[in-house]
């Protein structure tokens, strides 16, 4: 009998890459962690448009799973025109970002997204005030402007030095967490923290509650694309093909509730459950994605 000298070393587990062959039948279909657990296959984007009376899918997109929730939401905004005075677009916390609101203004919209993703600043730097580009900070939370202010491309932050006697006696110093050097007192800061501690701030107002109150709607498409139109269940491979039977699914839906709505108008004791929905004023927003 031979018996081998050393030990056995363990093989590190290696991840594949979200891009890797899941079924050589289909090999256009990606997979991502989520919540826990694996997605393989595509997502679909879904904006519905929403009434005081009805509400009515008006754009779907289709993509590979690893697209991201927030470039839907710049993808749509850049295909759209201006919306009229009042329109607001309710969306989950994935499709937020500075880029998306700035965008959103300029078309007129008011972007609102109902949860909180990452870590939360702190709500001092809300009042933070930058350049209109983003780049350079102007005035911190106690009023002080900066001697100097440098930007960082690598970490798309504003580096700016302040004066030693401004930073001393401020009552935001220990929530600042600013740097203090020999002769003057540096702080790091980024626009998207500033956009981030106003969102924390919003979301604690009775404007962001009302708005908040679609987070229903939302949630409501991708569970009926499920429940009753079988979403999750494509009976072809390939982002084209698959594509084009989630647009068939996406008419059905829509036309369920055109058939409700006309129904409401003649017949209003017998709508249907899935269009009793509370009144509300005309919107759009974006439904959560639909996993495939």
């Amino acid at each position: 009998m031979m018996v081998a000298q050393g030990g056995f070393d363990k093989k590190e587990e290696v991840e594949n890459p979200s891009e890797v062959l899941l079924n050589p039948s289909d090999p256009e279909a990606t997979f991502r962690y989520k919540a826990g657990g694996r997605h393989p296959g595509y997502v679909g984007n879904v904006v519905e448009a929403v009434g005081e009376k009805s509400s009515l899918v008006i754009v779907y997109d289709y993509q590979q799973n690893t697209y991201a929730d927030n470039q839907f939401m710049k993808d749509y905004l850049n295909e759209k025109k201006d919306f009229s005075d009042g329109s607001f677009i309710v969306a989950d916390g994935a499709y937020s970002g500075e880029e998306n609101s700035r965008l959103a203004s300029e078309h007129n919209l008011k972007l609102v997204t109902t949860n909180f993703t990452g870590r939360k600043p702190d709500e001092i730097y809300a009042d933070f005030v930058f350049t209109d580009d983003g780049k350079y900070l102007i005035k911190c939370k106690n009023n002080r402007v900066p001697e100097d202010c440098i930007y960082d491309p690598g970490n798309e932050r504003s580096v700016a030095y302040f004066r030693i006697s401004d930073c001393e006696g401020c009552p935001y110093k220990e929530r600042c967490q600013s740097r203090f050097l020999k002769t003057r007192v540096r702080k790091e800061v980024s626009w998207k923290s500033v956009g981030r501690a106003k969102q924390l701030q919003y979301m604690q107002t009775e404007e962001f509650s009302e708005y908040a109150k679609f987070r229903n709607g939302v949630e409501a498409i991708p569970s009926l694309l499920r429940r009753r139109y079988h979403v999750d269940k494509i009976p072809v491979h390939g982002k084209k093909r698959t594509r084009l039977f989630f647009g068939f699914k996406i008419a059905a839906l829509d036309f369920q509730k055109l058939l409700d709505y006309k129904k409401a108008l003649y017949f209003p004791k017998s709508w249907s459950i899935e269009s009793r929905r509370p009144a509300r004023s005309p919107i759009s927003f974006v439904a959560e994605r639909n996993r495939l």
